[in-house]
């Protein structure tokens, strides 16, 4: 028998609700308040997270500055293609503008301009710039290298043994050869002789000393203002190779060619350090997988293609005349050259081991497509 005030059994005590005894509501409460705590503190984690991989997902971006038209072979057929490639394999970490035409900087400002910072990234030609880049001067002398990949392999060995001056202050991408120049004119011409005394357009200081080693005026100009020069007829041919005479209209001055090759210009593709060091890894593995020796091939395929098509299309106009020397000319235009040779490796500081370097690169390349 049960008497007043009493009860049994182990759970609460009959007529009293857990709500309404002091100790266990606090717990309650307690454990509520930690909940919404820790689903606060979740919530802003989760959004912190979202926001660093949305962070992290947005690419970086290079301004490159390219002085080839819009259209232009260099333009279409090599840089395009190459951005989209390294855009590719940098998985979504990097995106490449092209600002073509020259609308960003002129051609010999492009090095200042990515040295300083005022552009990402550009490509331009040594020689625009005499004096500043010795040992890069070299595929201007003449008569040496016979292909772009022969005169591309040997500046970009060069590089690599660590005998290329002027380049430490920024990225290297890649260093190769422009296209290999051929002699143009405005008026008949069967042969290099007939330029004598006359003014023609070679830029930089090697194919300037060449070209005067062989009794002609030398006249330094970037490419894009060689046309304006011929219209003007303050100069009487030009050297280039066989897509800049189209990509800059000289074609429409020049009806006369001697082909016989007159050396090149070293090319380089460089990117301010600074960007360089700011880009996630992934975007610095693709730069680096198409750079470099890379880009040497490609570059030799596609440039030296189109200069070799574009020749063959010149052959078969009628309007245009091309000569091709006997080797006993191009021997004795040689040897008037040798003198710059000998003096020029004489300047530069490991100049023998300079030149072996280089002309074993030529061999080694010595017939290859």
């Amino acid at each position: 028998m049960i008497g007043p005030g009493e009860w049994r059994g182990s759970g609460p005590a009959m007529g009293l609700s857990s709500a309404s005894r002091p100790g266990m509501a606090t717990n309650q409460n307690t454990e509520i308040k930690m909940k919404r705590i820790l689903m606060a503190a979740f919530c802003s984690l989760s959004m912190a997270c979202g926001t660093a991989v949305l962070a992290q997902a947005k690419p970086t971006t290079l301004k490159f500055a390219n002085f080839a038209g819009p259209t232009a072979y260099l333009t279409k057929g090599m840089f395009e293609p190459l951005i989209k490639d390294i855009q590719d394999d940098a998985q979504g970490t990097l995106k490449i503008q092209l600002y073509s035409g020259g609308s960003l900087v002129k051609a010999e400002d492009t090095f200042d301009a990515v040295r300083r910072g005022l552009v990402d990234m550009g490509w331009g030609v040594t020689g625009y710039t005499p004096g500043r880049f010795k040992v890069a001067d070299i595929p201007e002398i003449p008569f040496q290298a016979r292909t772009l990949r022969e005169a591309s392999t040997g500046v970009w060995r060069l590089y690599e043994e660590g005998l290329m001056d002027g380049f430490d202050d920024v990225k290297v991408f890649a260093l190769v050869s422009s296209g290999i120049l051929t002699a143009h004119g405005v008026s008949e011409i069967n042969s290099l002789d007939d330029f004598k005394g006359q003014r023609i357009r070679a830029a930089g200081p090697l194919a300037s000393a060449s070209v005067e080693a062989l009794g002609i005026i030398p006249v330094g100009l970037p490419v894009p203002q060689t046309a304006e020069n011929l219209s003007k007829k303050t100069l009487s041919g030009s050297l280039n190779d066989w897509n800049a005479v189209y990509t800059w209209q000289v074609l429409d001055f020049v009806p006369y060619h001697i082909d016989v090759p007159m050396g090149s210009s070293t090319v380089f593709l460089v990117i301010n350090k600074r960007a360089y060091d700011r880009l996630a890894p992934e975007a610095k593995a693709a730069l680096e997988k198409h750079g470099g020796a890379n880009f040497v091939d490609r570059w030799s395929e596609g440039l030296g293609g189109e200069n070799e098509r574009l020749k063959q299309l010149l052959q078969q106009n009628p309007a245009h005349t091309i000569v091709t020397p006997g080797e006993a000319d191009v021997e004795r235009w040689s040897a008037a050259v040798q003198p710059v040779i000998e003096k020029w490796v004489g300047s530069v500081p490991q100049g023998e081991r300079v030149w072996a370097v280089y002309t074993e690169a030529l061999e080694s390349q010595r017939g290859a497509q």
